[in-house]
């Protein structure tokens, strides 16, 4: 069982912790839920941006893991 587990590499895993921290932080910019960026930093639609950034940060760990899962299917449907 061990050796079907799916094991992401440390930096995919770094750069989705910091998308996830930076979408959420821009939702609750957009949301008027919280204002925790500083006033100096803030520049028209900056919320829809740090959005967009951390969608795009979330990415690459998205795309190995379904990419790892196809080959673990081809893999195991090879072996039929």
């Amino acid at each position: 069982m061990e050796k079907n587990r799916i094991r992401p590499p440390l930096h995919l895993l770094i750069v989705n912790a910091f998308g996830s921290l930076l979408f959420g932080l821009g939702l609750a910019e957009y949301m008027d839920v919280a204002s925790l960026v500083p006033a100096a930093w803030q520049f028209e639609h900056y919320a829809l941006v740090m959005l967009s950034a951390g969608a795009v940060m979330m990415v690459p760990l998205t795309l190995f893991l379904v990419r790892a899962a196809l080959a673990h299917v081809a893999d195991l449907e090879s072996r039929r």
